[in-house]
Protein backbone atom coordinates (compact mmCIF):
# COMPACT_ATOMS: atom_id res chain seq x y z
CA UNK A 1 0.00 0.00 0.00
CA UNK A 2 1.24 3.27 -0.83
CA UNK A 3 1.07 6.29 0.55
CA UNK A 4 -0.91 7.90 -1.01
CA UNK A 5 -3.67 4.83 -0.70
CA UNK A 6 -3.01 4.86 2.99
CA UNK A 7 -3.69 8.52 2.95
CA UNK A 8 -7.26 8.12 0.64
CA UNK A 9 -8.09 5.15 2.88
CA UNK A 10 -8.16 7.41 5.50
CA UNK A 11 -10.21 9.52 4.37
CA UNK A 12 -12.61 7.83 2.65
CA UNK A 13 -13.37 6.49 6.48
CA UNK A 14 -12.81 9.71 8.08
CA UNK A 15 -16.15 10.94 5.68
CA UNK A 16 -18.29 7.54 6.47
CA UNK A 17 -17.40 8.48 10.36
CA UNK A 18 -18.62 11.75 10.10
CA UNK A 19 -21.86 10.53 8.48
CA UNK A 20 -22.31 8.15 11.26
CA UNK A 21 -21.77 10.42 14.04
CA UNK A 22 -24.13 12.71 12.41
CA UNK A 23 -26.67 9.99 12.91
CA UNK A 24 -25.64 8.92 16.24
CA UNK A 25 -25.68 12.77 17.62
CA UNK A 26 -29.42 12.86 16.03
CA UNK A 27 -30.40 9.61 18.23
CA UNK A 28 -28.87 11.12 20.98
CA UNK A 29 -29.95 14.11 21.06
CA UNK A 30 -33.92 12.08 20.66
CA UNK A 31 -32.81 10.64 24.01
CA UNK A 32 -32.33 13.93 25.65
CA UNK A 33 -35.32 15.17 24.49
CA UNK A 34 -37.38 11.98 25.94
CA UNK A 35 -35.61 12.42 29.30
CA UNK A 36 -36.32 16.27 29.24
CA UNK A 37 -32.66 17.78 28.38
CA UNK A 38 -33.86 19.25 25.39
CA UNK A 39 -32.96 22.90 26.64
CA UNK A 40 -29.93 21.38 28.37
CA UNK A 41 -27.12 22.73 25.89
CA UNK A 42 -24.26 22.86 28.02
CA UNK A 43 -24.76 18.80 28.04
CA UNK A 44 -25.42 18.47 24.55
CA UNK A 45 -22.19 20.55 23.29
CA UNK A 46 -20.21 18.34 25.43
CA UNK A 47 -21.83 15.55 24.17
CA UNK A 48 -21.41 16.61 20.43
CA UNK A 49 -17.42 17.73 21.03
CA UNK A 50 -16.74 14.18 22.34
CA UNK A 51 -18.23 12.49 19.68
CA UNK A 52 -15.96 14.77 16.87
CA UNK A 53 -12.95 14.47 19.10
CA UNK A 54 -13.66 10.08 18.20
CA UNK A 55 -13.79 10.70 14.96
CA UNK A 56 -11.19 13.05 14.84
CA UNK A 57 -8.75 10.16 16.64
CA UNK A 58 -10.08 7.73 13.77
CA UNK A 59 -7.11 7.49 12.05
CA UNK A 60 -4.64 6.44 15.18
CA UNK A 61 -7.16 4.48 16.49
CA UNK A 62 -6.92 2.84 12.83
CA UNK A 63 -3.16 2.82 12.75
CA UNK A 64 -2.66 1.78 16.04
CA UNK A 65 -5.05 -1.36 15.48
CA UNK A 66 -3.42 -2.44 12.42
CA UNK A 67 -0.52 -2.26 13.74
CA UNK A 68 -1.81 -4.97 16.65
CA UNK A 69 -2.93 -7.20 13.72
CA UNK A 70 0.28 -6.94 12.15
CA UNK A 71 2.43 -8.01 15.52
CA UNK A 72 -0.11 -10.77 16.34
CA UNK A 73 -1.31 -9.20 19.56
CA UNK A 74 -5.01 -9.14 18.23
CA UNK A 75 -5.95 -12.45 15.64
CA UNK A 76 -7.99 -12.12 12.75
CA UNK A 77 -10.83 -13.84 13.75
CA UNK A 78 -11.27 -11.03 16.55
CA UNK A 79 -11.39 -8.62 13.65
CA UNK A 80 -14.78 -7.43 12.88
CA UNK A 81 -15.15 -6.20 9.28
CA UNK A 82 -18.63 -4.49 7.83
CA UNK A 83 -17.43 -5.91 4.24
CA UNK A 84 -16.83 -9.19 5.10
CA UNK A 85 -20.29 -9.12 7.16
CA UNK A 86 -22.11 -7.77 4.23
CA UNK A 87 -20.49 -10.37 1.91
CA UNK A 88 -21.55 -13.06 4.32
CA UNK A 89 -25.35 -11.71 4.66
CA UNK A 90 -25.36 -11.83 0.46
CA UNK A 91 -23.87 -16.09 0.69
CA UNK A 92 -26.67 -16.64 3.11
CA UNK A 93 -29.39 -15.28 1.28
CA UNK A 94 -30.61 -12.64 3.18
CA UNK A 95 -29.54 -9.92 -0.14
CA UNK A 96 -31.01 -10.33 -3.56
CA UNK A 97 -29.44 -9.28 -6.17
CA UNK A 98 -26.56 -10.91 -8.91
CA UNK A 99 -23.47 -11.42 -7.87
CA UNK A 100 -21.83 -9.25 -10.22
CA UNK A 101 -24.01 -6.18 -9.13
CA UNK A 102 -23.26 -7.04 -5.70
CA UNK A 103 -19.82 -7.14 -6.27
CA UNK A 104 -19.63 -3.81 -7.96
CA UNK A 105 -21.03 -2.00 -4.76
CA UNK A 106 -18.81 -3.52 -2.40
CA UNK A 107 -16.21 -3.18 -4.75
CA UNK A 108 -16.78 0.19 -5.41
CA UNK A 109 -14.98 2.26 -2.58
CA UNK A 110 -11.49 0.10 -4.14
CA UNK A 111 -12.35 1.04 -7.53
CA UNK A 112 -12.45 4.84 -6.54
CA UNK A 113 -9.27 5.07 -4.61
CA UNK A 114 -7.27 3.13 -7.80
CA UNK A 115 -8.41 5.67 -9.82
CA UNK A 116 -7.78 8.30 -7.98
CA UNK A 117 -4.26 7.29 -7.15
CA UNK A 118 -3.80 6.30 -11.30
CA UNK A 119 -5.68 8.68 -12.56
CA UNK A 120 -6.11 7.25 -15.36
CA UNK A 121 -10.19 6.82 -16.14
CA UNK A 122 -13.13 10.15 -16.51
CA UNK A 123 -13.98 9.36 -13.02
CA UNK A 124 -10.74 9.27 -11.03
CA UNK A 125 -10.00 12.68 -12.98
CA UNK A 126 -13.31 14.39 -12.17
CA UNK A 127 -13.07 13.24 -8.43
CA UNK A 128 -9.79 14.54 -8.11
CA UNK A 129 -10.09 17.84 -9.95
CA UNK A 130 -13.55 18.70 -8.13
CA UNK A 131 -11.61 17.96 -4.41
CA UNK A 132 -8.93 19.72 -5.48
CA UNK A 133 -10.68 22.65 -6.78
CA UNK A 134 -12.89 22.74 -3.42
CA UNK A 135 -9.75 22.43 -0.96
CA UNK A 136 -7.64 25.27 -3.35
CA UNK A 137 -10.36 27.67 -3.18
CA UNK A 138 -11.72 27.00 0.41
CA UNK A 139 -8.14 27.18 1.68
CA UNK A 140 -7.39 30.41 0.21
CA UNK A 141 -10.34 31.83 0.95
CA UNK A 142 -9.28 30.60 5.06
CA UNK A 143 -6.05 32.15 4.68
CA UNK A 144 -7.36 35.62 3.27
CA UNK A 145 -9.87 35.85 6.48
CA UNK A 146 -7.12 34.96 8.55
CA UNK A 147 -4.71 37.60 7.32
CA UNK A 148 -7.85 39.98 7.16
CA UNK A 149 -8.13 38.87 11.24
CA UNK A 150 -5.04 39.87 12.15
CA UNK A 151 -4.59 43.67 10.31
CA UNK A 152 -8.02 44.18 11.70
CA UNK A 153 -5.73 43.28 15.44
CA UNK A 154 -3.32 45.29 14.30
CA UNK A 155 -5.34 47.88 13.78
CA UNK A 156 -7.21 47.75 16.86
CA UNK A 157 -6.24 49.81 20.33
CA UNK A 158 -5.34 47.74 23.39
CA UNK A 159 -7.47 48.21 26.37
CA UNK A 160 -6.92 46.48 29.30
CA UNK A 161 -5.17 42.64 29.82
CA UNK A 162 -5.92 39.80 31.74
CA UNK A 163 -2.79 37.01 31.81
CA UNK A 164 -2.40 35.95 28.34
CA UNK A 165 -6.24 37.72 27.30
CA UNK A 166 -6.15 41.09 25.48
CA UNK A 167 -9.21 43.21 25.39
CA UNK A 168 -9.21 45.70 22.47
CA UNK A 169 -10.97 48.49 20.80
CA UNK A 170 -11.74 48.84 16.90
CA UNK A 171 -13.68 51.34 15.18
CA UNK A 172 -14.25 49.44 12.35
CA UNK A 173 -16.28 46.42 13.69
CA UNK A 174 -19.72 46.64 14.83
CA UNK A 175 -19.94 42.93 16.59
CA UNK A 176 -18.18 41.95 19.81
CA UNK A 177 -16.00 38.87 18.70
CA UNK A 178 -13.25 36.56 20.56
CA UNK A 179 -10.42 35.00 18.69
CA UNK A 180 -6.49 34.14 19.44
CA UNK A 181 -3.05 33.85 18.24
CA UNK A 182 -0.76 31.24 18.86
CA UNK A 183 0.05 33.06 22.09
CA UNK A 184 -2.68 35.54 22.75
CA UNK A 185 -6.49 35.33 23.10
CA UNK A 186 -8.23 38.41 22.13
CA UNK A 187 -11.42 39.99 22.72
CA UNK A 188 -12.34 42.76 19.89
CA UNK A 189 -15.24 45.40 21.62
CA UNK A 190 -16.40 48.39 19.22
CA UNK A 191 -15.21 51.34 20.34
CA UNK A 192 -19.26 52.12 20.06
CA UNK A 193 -19.84 49.91 22.85
CA UNK A 194 -18.36 52.10 25.17
CA UNK A 195 -21.83 54.49 25.08
CA UNK A 196 -23.26 52.01 27.24
CA UNK A 197 -21.56 50.23 30.27
CA UNK A 198 -24.38 47.29 30.46
CA UNK A 199 -23.69 46.43 26.69
CA UNK A 200 -20.32 46.75 27.02
CA UNK A 201 -20.48 44.26 30.32
CA UNK A 202 -22.67 41.89 28.73
CA UNK A 203 -20.40 41.24 25.63
CA UNK A 204 -17.65 40.55 27.61
CA UNK A 205 -19.21 37.96 29.69
CA UNK A 206 -20.56 36.29 26.68
CA UNK A 207 -17.08 36.09 25.06
CA UNK A 208 -14.94 35.14 28.03
CA UNK A 209 -17.40 32.51 28.50
CA UNK A 210 -16.66 31.26 25.04
CA UNK A 211 -12.71 31.44 25.79
CA UNK A 212 -13.79 29.09 29.11
CA UNK A 213 -15.57 26.87 26.85
CA UNK A 214 -12.70 26.47 24.26
CA UNK A 215 -14.98 27.96 21.87
CA UNK A 216 -12.13 29.35 19.78
CA UNK A 217 -10.33 26.74 19.51
CA UNK A 218 -12.88 24.51 18.33
CA UNK A 219 -13.72 26.82 15.95
CA UNK A 220 -9.93 27.23 14.75
CA UNK A 221 -10.50 23.63 14.08
CA UNK A 222 -13.58 23.46 12.47
CA UNK A 223 -12.63 26.13 9.81
CA UNK A 224 -9.30 24.27 9.06
CA UNK A 225 -11.13 21.19 8.32
CA UNK A 226 -13.35 22.68 6.26
CA UNK A 227 -11.24 22.59 2.89
CA UNK A 228 -10.89 18.97 3.55
CA UNK A 229 -14.57 18.16 4.01
CA UNK A 230 -16.03 20.97 2.52
CA UNK A 231 -18.42 18.12 0.03
CA UNK A 232 -19.39 16.21 3.05
CA UNK A 233 -23.11 17.48 4.20
CA UNK A 234 -22.66 15.75 7.59
CA UNK A 235 -19.75 17.55 7.97
CA UNK A 236 -21.55 21.28 7.53
CA UNK A 237 -24.27 19.70 9.53
CA UNK A 238 -21.98 19.18 12.16
CA UNK A 239 -20.21 22.69 12.10
CA UNK A 240 -23.24 24.31 12.20
CA UNK A 241 -24.53 22.21 15.20
CA UNK A 242 -21.65 23.18 16.92
CA UNK A 243 -22.18 26.38 16.00
CA UNK A 244 -25.57 26.56 17.42
CA UNK A 245 -24.66 24.88 20.47
CA UNK A 246 -22.03 26.47 22.09
CA UNK A 247 -23.75 29.91 21.62
CA UNK A 248 -27.13 28.76 23.23
CA UNK A 249 -24.62 27.44 26.09
CA UNK A 250 -23.00 30.52 26.20
CA UNK A 251 -26.27 32.20 26.86
CA UNK A 252 -27.50 30.12 29.14
CA UNK A 253 -24.12 29.85 31.54
CA UNK A 254 -24.29 33.90 31.81
CA UNK A 255 -27.91 33.79 32.61
CA UNK A 256 -27.82 31.31 35.34
CA UNK A 257 -25.13 33.11 37.21
CA UNK A 258 -27.93 35.79 37.81
CA UNK A 259 -26.19 38.62 36.80
CA UNK A 260 -27.87 40.23 33.75
CA UNK A 261 -31.56 40.22 33.13
CA UNK A 262 -32.63 37.85 30.70
CA UNK A 263 -35.02 40.55 28.79
CA UNK A 264 -31.78 43.34 28.59
CA UNK A 265 -29.67 40.72 27.26
CA UNK A 266 -31.96 39.99 24.74
CA UNK A 267 -32.34 43.53 23.77
CA UNK A 268 -28.66 43.71 23.57
CA UNK A 269 -28.00 40.35 20.91
CA UNK A 270 -30.75 42.48 19.12
CA UNK A 271 -28.88 46.25 18.87
CA UNK A 272 -25.82 44.14 18.40
CA UNK A 273 -27.05 42.73 15.55
CA UNK A 274 -28.99 45.59 14.09
CA UNK A 275 -25.81 47.74 14.14
CA UNK A 276 -23.62 44.84 12.50
CA UNK A 277 -26.43 44.92 9.56
CA UNK A 278 -26.24 48.47 8.85
CA UNK A 279 -22.57 48.55 8.73
CA UNK A 280 -22.56 45.80 7.19
CA UNK A 281 -18.96 44.54 8.81
CA UNK A 282 -17.18 41.57 7.28
CA UNK A 283 -16.97 38.45 8.96
CA UNK A 284 -13.37 37.38 9.71
CA UNK A 285 -12.61 33.89 10.14
CA UNK A 286 -12.05 32.08 12.77
CA UNK A 287 -13.55 34.05 15.29
CA UNK A 288 -16.03 33.62 17.88
CA UNK A 289 -18.88 36.75 17.79
CA UNK A 290 -21.33 37.38 20.19
CA UNK A 291 -24.05 37.30 17.29
CA UNK A 292 -23.62 36.43 13.87
CA UNK A 293 -24.80 38.09 10.75
CA UNK A 294 -24.35 36.23 7.55
CA UNK A 295 -25.25 38.38 4.97
CA UNK A 296 -24.62 35.86 2.62
CA UNK A 297 -27.74 34.63 0.55
CA UNK A 298 -26.62 30.86 0.77
CA UNK A 299 -25.30 31.08 4.60
CA UNK A 300 -27.44 29.40 7.31
CA UNK A 301 -30.43 31.50 8.55
CA UNK A 302 -28.81 33.82 10.86
CA UNK A 303 -32.23 35.38 12.20
CA UNK A 304 -34.21 32.06 12.82
CA UNK A 305 -30.93 31.06 15.16
CA UNK A 306 -31.37 34.53 16.67
CA UNK A 307 -34.62 34.53 17.70
CA UNK A 308 -34.68 30.93 18.47
CA UNK A 309 -31.75 32.19 21.40
CA UNK A 310 -34.34 35.00 22.01
CA UNK A 311 -37.19 32.56 22.75
CA UNK A 312 -34.71 30.12 24.83
CA UNK A 313 -33.66 32.50 27.00
CA UNK A 314 -36.71 34.13 27.86
CA UNK A 315 -39.29 30.84 27.94
CA UNK A 316 -37.27 28.39 29.35
CA UNK A 317 -36.05 27.21 32.80
CA UNK A 318 -32.61 26.15 33.79
CA UNK A 319 -32.45 22.50 32.79
CA UNK A 320 -31.80 19.63 36.00
CA UNK A 321 -28.09 18.63 35.81
CA UNK A 322 -27.34 16.08 32.91
CA UNK A 323 -24.00 15.25 34.02
CA UNK A 324 -25.33 11.61 34.61
CA UNK A 325 -27.05 10.97 31.02
CA UNK A 326 -24.24 12.79 29.55
CA UNK A 327 -21.85 10.00 30.89
CA UNK A 328 -24.51 7.25 30.36
CA UNK A 329 -24.76 8.72 26.56
CA UNK A 330 -21.19 8.97 25.89
CA UNK A 331 -18.94 5.87 26.32
CA UNK A 332 -21.80 3.95 24.21
CA UNK A 333 -21.57 6.58 21.68
CA UNK A 334 -18.27 6.78 21.63
CA UNK A 335 -18.19 3.33 21.79
CA UNK A 336 -19.86 2.80 18.92
CA UNK A 337 -17.51 4.90 16.57
CA UNK A 338 -14.49 3.40 17.81
CA UNK A 339 -16.26 -0.03 17.18
CA UNK A 340 -16.76 1.59 13.43
CA UNK A 341 -13.32 2.70 12.81
CA UNK A 342 -12.33 -0.60 12.98
CA UNK A 343 -15.07 -2.31 11.30
CA UNK A 344 -14.88 -0.20 8.38
CA UNK A 345 -11.54 -0.96 7.37
CA UNK A 346 -10.69 -2.44 4.16
CA UNK A 347 -10.21 -6.32 4.84
CA UNK A 348 -6.95 -7.91 4.42
CA UNK A 349 -6.84 -11.19 3.44
CA UNK A 350 -9.09 -12.70 1.09
CA UNK A 351 -11.93 -14.60 3.21
CA UNK A 352 -13.27 -17.85 2.66
CA UNK A 353 -16.55 -16.12 1.57
CA UNK A 354 -15.00 -13.80 -0.89
CA UNK A 355 -13.51 -16.62 -2.34
CA UNK A 356 -16.92 -17.99 -2.76
CA UNK A 357 -18.11 -15.10 -3.70
CA UNK A 358 -15.63 -14.17 -6.63
CA UNK A 359 -16.39 -17.93 -7.72
CA UNK A 360 -19.78 -17.02 -8.65
CA UNK A 361 -19.19 -14.05 -10.13
CA UNK A 362 -16.60 -15.67 -12.47
CA UNK A 363 -19.42 -17.99 -13.80
CA UNK A 364 -21.89 -15.38 -13.90
CA UNK A 365 -19.83 -13.63 -16.35
CA UNK A 366 -19.42 -17.21 -18.04
CA UNK A 367 -22.63 -17.72 -18.20
CA UNK A 368 -23.39 -14.89 -20.06
CA UNK A 369 -20.65 -15.14 -22.06
CA UNK A 370 -21.70 -18.70 -23.46
CA UNK A 371 -25.62 -17.55 -23.76
CA UNK A 372 -26.75 -17.76 -26.62
CA UNK A 373 -27.31 -14.84 -28.29
CA UNK A 374 -30.92 -14.32 -29.89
Amino acid sequence: MTLIDAFLNAYINANILLVAAVILWMVAWSLMRLAGLRHAFGTQLRLINSLFFAVALSPFIAAGFQYALGTGIIGNRFVPNLSDFVVAQYLDGRIEMKATAFADIIGFRDRLTHDLVTLKTPLGITAALFLLAGFSVLTLRVLASAVQLRNLIRRSYKWRQFGNVQLRLSDTVSVPFSTRSPWHRFIVIPTKMLENSDDLRMALAHEFQHIRQGDVEWEIGLETLKPLFFWNPAFLIWKRSIGHLRELACDQTILARHKFDANSYCDCLLRVCQDGIRSRSHRFIPNVAFVRIDLDPFSSNSARFLRYRVTSMLNTTLPRDGRNLFRFVQVPLVALLVFGTVAIQRPGDWSQDRLMLSTIVNLERLEARTAPRP
